[in-house]
């Protein structure tokens, strides 16, 4: 699949970064036609909605190698996948409760020859492993998500931005945190790196480990 607007928006990805993100998108496309992974609107704007919008978080993400990142209901595998095609030295794992879905993204991972990302088809609150950053993408409301991600976190500093929660939401992060001696770390509105409609009001949260308790 062409990329047009990863290739204006992300000029500094390497070639083979980008035949392999499109390569992604081809197969978000077939395993959506099978399992809805995606909704339609979405799968009809997957560049934007998907690809693009997971991007923008390499824009700050400068991880040491052997970082460990865990997704948070990945559903079809956004950010992580795409992470781990821009990210090879790092290691990701990609956590969704569906298993479907989970089978679907172990397919890609497959069909991609990616090798330092796996499946978890378990609740993030089942997990044992410890790691660097905790990625999601309005998952749950921040209070939640952030009570999942806590148990992951490893201390210690694994890049830039520190070790921590990276989040994407949209304006509600204000008002789900009102209450909450949680705030982020940094705030970066999305539509700076991709001036798009699309992108208006959304924005790229980082918590930094440890998280306190609300």
């Amino acid at each position: 699949m062409e990329l047009p607007l990863v290739r204006e928006y992300f000029p500094e990805l390497p070639e083979a970064t980008v035949v392999q993100l499109g390569r992604l998108a081809g197969l978000v496309k077939l395993w959506n036609e099978r399992l809805n992974l995606i909704s339609r609107k979405d799968a009809e704007n997957l560049e934007e909605r998907h690809l693009l919008h997971s991007l923008t978080m390499t824009k700050v993400l400068r991880p040491t190698a052997g970082a460990k990142f865990a997704d948070i209901g990945t559903g079809g595998g956004f950010p992580g996948l795409a992470l781990a095609i821009v990210y090879p030295e790092c290691r990701f794992a990609l956590i969704d409760s569906v298993v479907k879905k989970i089978k679907a993204v172990d397919a890609m991972i497959e069909e991609l020859g990616l090798t330092n990302v796996r499946g978890l088809p378990v609740r993030a609150e089942s997990i044992n492993e410890k790691f660097d950053y905790v990625t999601g993408r309005a998952v749950a409301a921040l209070p939640t998500f952030l009570s999942w991600a806590r148990p992951l976190l490893q201390p210690g500093s694994a890049g830039s931005p520190g070790s921590g929660v990276l989040y994407f939401k949209g304006t509600l992060w204000r008002e789900e945190l009102a209450e909450s001696k949680v705030q982020p770390t940094e705030v970066w509105p999305l539509d700076q790196w991709v001036p798009r409609a699309y992108f208006t009001e959304k924005f790229l949260l980082h918590f930094k480990v440890p998280i306190a308790g609300e």
